[in-house]
């Protein structure tokens, strides 16, 4: 047995085992020394990852642009709403993981009774906050057959809308307004003096499930856009029929109306965000080239249409009096009557009586 402090002889390798340390060491010190450079260390696999995602969004990309798309519409579908609003939002929750489920870019469930959407988390728009969730989509039901979207559009005021849908195999349809107090103060005001589309009383009450509006289109309408444009001075190149054919493509978005009205062509769309996309495609064809294409103001924004007043009976002119009848006229005698029989009498004075 050998004493402490004592050494031992052995014929095991030790240069074998220095190997891996002094490979340590070297990482460490090379570590060490660029810990300042702006360098990240990932699996292989992870980095062959990120190469072919990078390369699936170039082709996507270079496609999309030669279909037509605008670059700018291309830089609008790559960003998310942090992006967008500088990272200082909520990041947009969908209803079953489906960003476009029943044609509507968000929408949160309601919370049973009362104006569902407590949440006010507001985005930050250049020019003015809008909330982002909020209680702000009506649900319009027992429509009339053949209801349509212009017959809700013509029905609605007393705000801006964001959305309007309406499903052709379903009654119910829903109108989505911009802000809040507005969509409360239309469902006040139909409450009191009824809704009427296609002459036939519909029923009004909160949806089960809000719009939320995203961060890109916030900032959209902060700048003036709206569901409705405009092409100022448009010519011989732009029908109705070819307006609606350049924008057959989007999907859910629906050419409510197209009038030309001036020498302006107003077209008239069911969406915000569906606007802001047409408006984005028609820049990107060569026969919107040279025109002025501007978002049109929304008519539902306009007030309520005051209610007929009754007009107010006129007063008949006043007719003259007449005097009540005298039911002794019968016993009245004139000055002639009365001279006839005063000669009587006295005649009568005059002759003697016999006895």
């Amino acid at each position: 047995m050998s004493s402490p402090g004592a050494t031992v002889s052995t014929d095991y390798d030790y240069g074998y085992f220095d190997k891996p340390v002094r490979r340590a060491q070297f990482n460490t010190q090379y570590l060490e020394t660029n810990a300042r450079l702006p360098s990240v260390v990932i699996l292989q696999a992870e980095y062959d990852n990120l190469r072919l995602t990078a390369k699936q969004y170039e082709n996507l990309r270079r496609n999309l642009l030669r279909g037509g798309v605008g670059e700018e519409t291309v830089d609008l579908l790559s960003h998310d709403d942090q992006t967008d609003q500088g990272g200082n939002c909520q990041t947009t929750s969908f209803p079953n993981g489906n960003p476009a489920e029943e044609g509507h870019p968000a929408w949160a469930d309601g919370d049973g009774d009362g104006p569902p959407g407590a949440n006010h988390t507001q985005s930050q728009g250049h020019r003015q906050q809008y909330e982002r969730q909020c209680a702000r989509t009506i649900q319009l039901s027992n429509l009339a057959e053949g209801t349509t979207h212009a017959d809700i559009i013509n029905a609605v005021r007393g705000g801006m809308l964001l959305d309007v849908f309406l499903r052709s195999h379903e009654r119910p349809a829903t109108v989505s307004f911009l802000q809040s107090a507005d969509a409360k103060s239309f469902l006040d005001h139909v409450r009191r003096h009824d809704l009427y589309i296609r002459n036939k009383r519909i029923d009004v009450k909160w949806s089960d499930r809000q719009f939320l509006l995203p961060g890109h289109v916030a900032n959209k309408i902060a700048m003036g856009a709206s569901r409705n444009l405009v092409i100022r001075g448009c010519d011989k190149r732009h029908t109705e029929d070819t307006i609606r054919e350049d924008l057959d493509h989007i999907h859910n978005l629906v050419v409510v109306k197209v009038e030309f009205i001036g020498g302006n062509c107003h077209i008239n769309l069911n969406s915000v965000h569906n606007a802001v996309h047409a408006r984005q495609c028609m820049m990107s064809r060569l026969r919107y080239k040279g025109t002025k294409l501007h978002y049109d103001e929304d008519e539902c924004a306009q007030p309520y249409p005051q209610p007929a007043q009754k007009p107010r009976r006129e007063s008949s002119a006043k007719k003259t009096p007449v005097a009540a009848p005298n039911r002794f006229h019968l016993l009245h005698l004139d000055d002639g009557e009365e001279d006839e029989i005063a000669a009587t009498f006295q005649s009568k004075k005059s002759v003697g009586i016999v006895t």
